[in-house]
């Protein structure tokens, strides 16, 4: 019984290592306005595009050389993006957890990853989002992403 115990905790390890290992580092993006008023939501729009541009400019299909692309120029994009917009920005390049949520009936689990956190003025309005490595903005939203909770959940579906 413990022989069969441990074969099943070595599959068990070996196939989280082998997912691990196969699994492409990601790397988000997220612009959140200084409000969810017309004014602020506008310059969040202007703020996406030049991100966008921005990112593209310092794209690399290598990770690391993207990585480093970013920290050399996000200093000097923060400033510019200040200028352009007339107001106070903050950008952040580093792991931050997303968690469980759902887009376009699809579950996203929850996970800390790298993420180049743009946040205008005081950052509380609906955020902008998208995947920007290893597929350049593969998921984007100008929706409020919905975040749901397991325990809620399974609560819902008991009652």
């Amino acid at each position: 019984m413990r022989k069969l115990g441990l074969i099943i905790v070595f599959i068990f390890f070996g196939i989280t290592l082998l997912n691990n290992l196969s699994k492409e580092e990601e790397i988000r993006v997220r612009v959140i306005p200084n409000s969810d008023e017309s004014r602020d939501l506008l310059e969040k729009e202007e703020a996406k595009e030049l991100v966008i541009c921005y990112l593209k400019e310092a794209y690399s299909s290598d990770y690391n050389e993207f990585i480093s692309n970013i920290n050399k120029t996000k200093d000097d994009f923060e400033i510019m993006l200040e200028k352009v917009l007339a107001t106070d920005c903050t950008i952040s390049f580093d792991k931050h957890t997303l968690y469980n949520k759902t887009y376009n009936n699809s579950a996203i689990k929850n996970e800390t990853t790298l993420v180049l956190l743009v946040v205008i003025g005081d950052g509380g309005g609906s955020n902008w989002w998208g995947t920007v490595y290893p597929e350049f903005l593969d998921i984007s939203s100008s929706e409020e992403v919905k975040y749901e909770s397991l325990i809620v959940n399974l609560f819902r579906k008991i009652r």
